[in-house]
């Protein structure tokens, strides 16, 4: 393996890096885990390859110095000490593994070294730290032991995210006619109808989405083409028009947000590490416009009032400040100073002036004029990247708080910039800062790596209280926000495992814990709406959730799929006569919109390990999603408010490959197939097995499940291009067919039964 620029380089088959540097290897690619290898290079820049079997996985970043420094400790005072995510035994080593070594060139003072699980010197604990790293940077909704601000991961290519795109179809109607949609990989796709192959639409491979799902349908009287793409983004047309209705882009979502009252309108803006920063409606999840950073992302938001003015501030790894007006997207300020990565931003508003602090991976932290946009102040103090900022209300003049990966917090003067205390208080990493209003000034909340909040008196520095997450549960701690909810202070924190934690911050207990979706929690912000008040997260797969602090209970998420769409599905109008488009995707949620207006309407977490087949129908009255998993399981839900249903009884061997709703006699039934060939009928109501049937060994692609002149017909194309044809009430195989192409959609019609694949569609 080799090394991008200034990554440490092997010689061949070795694994001794050529430059200064870290190398971890775990396992070889004979064993069924596979083989890890982590590099690290003595100016932090990262690469971690995973191989298992066929299937490599590189990604690339940097690592905070922080991290390697403490590694290196560790390794030269012997059982290493408190270091994320290492379980090694009392005398520092860990039990012997398989092909584990350790190598360090030009870091140690004694020279280099190397640890061999296979010889005298075995890998030390700290191998379990470096484990856990190189997990957290291939799986970033993993759960995280290393503080989200100590790893910045290189973006990957949407296009590489769907290099292993399969190709795609659906079948319906497009101005009255019997219509099919195909998309082939490296062709766009298009719409070209069923009776005489006239084109009536479509894209070249120009198109800036790479699909992966199609579906269409019919709502408000108009007929819709949906796509899903490999970044995640949802897009649906007018499909006679050619129009784009609306959709969602696509990218690395949202992992830094901010919120507040614009003009009286709550607003949520998010943000990744690539793309623009996006704002939303908070309460409906309607989304509003983009506040531009040339594609770089941001890192950090927030939100500001100054001068009459809602302003929002973003940066990130470019090293600059940007300052928009949040009502009108106008860009007031570039602001230039910063030398590194930017990880902290803090507002103090002062009637019609506000200040700006930021601070970041340079170890300064600068003061800004929000209203000229005019620099005032560089503090200078701490020695290393400054992680958390809050401005603090004394009762006198205002101070400035910081704390960094030093281990120190440091309080500032606001108005002569003059440093006033400094020390260390907590043995780790501080990870996050808030200001807790508390009889008429503000205490201090800290929040540290092993999930730990602390209350402290600013002025005499002493601790006045804590916050513990519990046993088992010490993931660090992200981010802060503080807001009021019925007249009292209070604090959510989000943390490592992706738990967030609301407390009342008087009282100093918890109100309530909203479970992991979405990764590790990454920022958060509470946004006043009227009389509610939202909790907002940004998360490391750049999902937003939203959350009811009275309850926990997730709200409407307006982002798109942080991995490739898997399927997409239209569903029929319901009682109130609106049509929901569902789609499912890689990253295990189903989102479901209003179909023709885009509204969003619900999130859910399907199935974590990925959504591999989707279906909306109607179910007892009630609009109903079914979902299938990797594993086999199919699962019913509620789309209207993302309640479960009943578990059909019996999984499907292997993945879930194809899921549809249907009437069997008078019974509402789910067909779903797997990766085996075989076909299962369930009773959508309530779960029980209602027919089954064996294929021909190969993964079901297609089926469609039709009364024809009251014989109900079940038809299935699998992934070796045969067509199998049963009665469904009897399981009686009528007919089977060898095909000329992968039969992608099928569907019957008055001249027999379609099928779509790669090439077109041929009727039997």
């Amino acid at each position: 393996m080799s090394g991008g620029t200034g990554l440490p380089v092997f010689a061949a088959g070795t694994d001794v890096p050529s430059v200064h540097g870290l190398s971890y290897v775990h396992g070889s690619a004979q064993l069924p885990s596979g083989r890890v290898a982590l590099t690290v290079a003595a100016d932090g820049l990262l690469r971690v390859e995973a191989l298992v079997g066929a299937t490599r996985s590189v990604r690339t970043g940097r690592l905070d110095l922080a991290v390697l420094n403490r590694v290196l400790g560790a390794l030269r005072s012997g059982p290493p000490g408190a270091v994320p995510g290492q379980d090694g035994t009392a005398d520092g080593t860990t039990a012997a593994g398989t092909g584990r070594r350790l190598t360090v060139v030009g870091l140690l003072p004694d020279g280099d070294a190397s640890w061999d699980d296979a010889t005298a010197a075995p890998v030390p604990g700290v191998g379990r730290a470096l484990e856990a790293l190189a997990a957290q940077v291939l799986d970033p909704a993993a759960a995280g032991r290393l503080p989200g601000v100590l790893l910045a991961l290189d973006e990957i290519d949407p296009a590489d995210a769907g290099s292993t795109a399969r190709p795609a179809a659906a079948i319906g109607t497009v101005g009255g006619r019997s219509a099919y949609a195909l998309a082939e990989p490296e062709q766009g796709f298009g719409l070209v109808a069923l009776d005489g192959a006239d084109p009536l639409g479509g894209s070249g491979v120009e198109a800036g989405v790479l699909p992966t799902a199609l579906a269409l349908g019919t709502a408000g009287g108009r007929e819709l083409f949906a796509v899903g793409g490999a970044d995640g983004a949802v897009q649906v047309w007018d499909a006679v028009s050619g129009a784009l209705l609306h959709g969602t882009a696509g990218g690395e979502g949202a992992q830094a947000v901010t919120a507040g009252l614009v003009q009286g309108v709550p607003l949520v803006f998010s943000a990744g590490r690539q793309g623009e920063v996006q704002a939303w409606h908070a309460e409906d999840g309607r989304a509003l416009g983009l506040l531009p950073v040339a594609g770089q992302g941001a890192a950090v938001l927030c939100h500001a009032r100054c001068a009459g003015l809602d302003l929002v501030a973003a940066a990130g790894d470019d090293a600059l400040v940007r300052v928009w007006d949040a009502a009108t997207g106008e860009q007031l300020h570039l602001l230039v100073g910063h030398s590194d990565r930017v990880t902290a931003l803090a507002v103090l508003s002062l009637g019609d002036q506000a200040l700006l602090a930021s601070a970041g991976q340079d170890g300064s932290v600068r003061l800004w004029d929000l209203a000229t946009g005019q620099p005032l102040a560089q503090l200078i103090g701490h020695s290393g990247t400054v992680t958390a900022l809050a401005f603090l209300r004394t009762g006198g003049d205002p101070l400035l708080a910081s704390c960094a990966l030093d281990g120190t917090v440091r309080t500032w003067d606001v108005y002569t910039a003059r440093a006033l205390d400094g020390r260390p208080v907590a043995r780790g990493w501080l990870t996050a800062l808030a200001a807790v209003p508390h009889d008429g000034r503000d205490l201090l909340v800290t929040g540290d790596e092993s999930g730990q909040l602390t209350f402290w008196d600013p002025m005499t520095w002493t601790a006045v209280g804590d916050c513990a997450p519990g046993a088992g549960q010490d993931f660090p701690v992200n981010a802060l926000a503080v807001g009021e909810l019925d007249g009292r202070p209070v604090l959510a924190a989000g943390h490592g495992d992706g738990t967030v934690r609301l407390w009342d911050a008087a009282a100093r207990t918890e109100l309530h814990t909203a479970a992991p979706d979405g990764g590790p929690v990454t920022s958060v912000a509470l946004c006043p709406a009227g009389e509610r008040l939202l909790v907002v997260c940004g998360t490391a797969t750049g999902a937003v959730r939203c959350l009811d602090p009275r309850s926990g209970a997730p709200l409407s998420v307006p982002t798109s799929h942080t991995g490739p769409v898997s399927a997409l599905a239209v569903g029929t109008p319901d009682e109130d006569g609106r049509v929901l488009l569902a789609s499912a995707g890689a990253d295990g949620t189903v989102r479901v919109r209003e179909a023709l207006g885009g509204a969003p309407l619900l999130r859910l977490t399907a199935d974590p390990a990925g959504v591999t087949a989707l279906a909306v129908g109607s179910v007892a009255g009630r609009p109903t999603l079914a979902t299938g998993g990797p594993d086999g399981t199919v699962r019913l839900w509620d789309a209207a408010d993302g309640a479960p249903g009943p578990v059909p009884v019996g999984a499907l061997r292997g993945p879930v490959t194809a899921l549809s709703f249907g009437l069997l006699d008078t019974r509402e039934v789910l067909v779903g197939g797997g990766a085996d060939g075989a076909l299962r009928i369930w009773d959508a109501r309530n779960g029980s097995p209602a027919g089954e049937f064996s294929g021909g060994g190969s993964p079901v692609r297609s089926l469609v499940l039709q009364d024809l002149g009251g014989e109900v017909l079940l038809a299935a194309g699998d992934q070796g291009a045969t067509l199998r044809l049963w009665h469904a009430g009897s399981g009686t195989l009528l007919n089977e067919a060898e095909l000329d192409r992968l039969p992608l959609a099928v569907a019957f019609g008055e001249a027999g039964l379609h099928v779509v694949g790669p090439g077109g569609a041929i009727t039997l």
